[in-house]
């Protein structure tokens, strides 16, 4: 529909299926590109959201062999630190020494944000109970981070996910976002692709930016909230109540 072939050119085109093949084992950044799509944008990328799954998908794979020698070493910090710090060298190598910065932007390169936020969901409660000493902390790590150069960010993984957390359980307005139902996946997967939309037809340039980027907003809003209800929660549900009826068949 939006593809400058035809719909015969679109479908004989070798590149459909590459896209389709490489987007099936999470390596998007293979082929991002489909043909006719996007050819005039900046980037072709038709969704350029879709290089964190992978990156996702790793991390599911990894968690359990890193409990696993945090359960059998008993030092939960230390192995975490030795990770953040590994994955910090990681970047650092591949992306200042190599000039690599898509290897660097691989999951190894994450695991230091990973590795934060195990070692803050295992330690919740006291980061609540001294938010206001962390927040602040946090904030200076940051500033710090910003005001000097330093070739490893050794501070802002930390400081970033340390933010995170104690503002997402400090502002009411956030604790109360999915009273209606979690929206948040699909903004994120689809308001690029939406974008992208906007842009091959050139409407932030024919018509008011602002205007323009409301409507994008708003459109990615109602794709959210569709997704959600006729596809998210359905999966959900269904699994939710497969995992109850095996709670109660193992009950009798």
């Amino acid at each position: 529909m939006f593809s400058t072939y035809s719909f015969s050119e679109y479908f004989t085109n070798v590149n459909v299926y590459q896209y389709l093949g490489w987007n099936l084992i999470f390596l998007n950044f293979m082929h991002p590109c489909l043909p006719g799509l996007f050819e005039n944008n900046l980037i072709c990328a038709v969704n350029g959201s879709l290089w964190t799954l992978k990156v996702e998908e790793s991390f599911y794979i990894v968690l359990p062999f890193i409990f696993y020698i945090i359960k059998k070493t008993k030092k939960t910090f230390v192995v975490l630190i030795i990770i953040y710090l590994l994955s910090l060298l990681y970047w650092f190598i591949t992306d200042d020494v190599l000039n690599q910065p898509l290897l660097a932007k691989q999951m190894p390169g994450y695991l230091a944000y990973f590795s934060v936020g195990i070692f803050l969901n295992l330690n919740l409660d006291y980061v609540l109970k001294n938010r206001v000493k962390l927040f602040f902390t946090a904030i200076i790590s940051l500033l710090i981070t910003v005001f000097f150069h330093f070739q490893i960010n050794v501070f802002y993984p930390a400081a970033f996910g340390l933010l995170i957390i104690i503002l997402a359980y400090s502002i009411p307005l956030l604790n109360n976002f999915g009273k209606y139902g979690d929206f948040t996946y699909g903004l994120y997967i689809y308001h690029f692709p939406i974008i992208q939309l906007f842009r091959q037809y050139d409407l932030f340039n024919k018509y008011n930016a602002i205007i323009m980027g409301g409507a994008v907003v708003l459109l990615t809003l109602v794709f959210a909230i569709f997704s959600w209800f006729v596809v998210e929660k359905r999966f959900l549900d269904r699994y939710r109540n497969s995992n109850t009826k095996k709670v109660a068949i193992h009950a009798f």
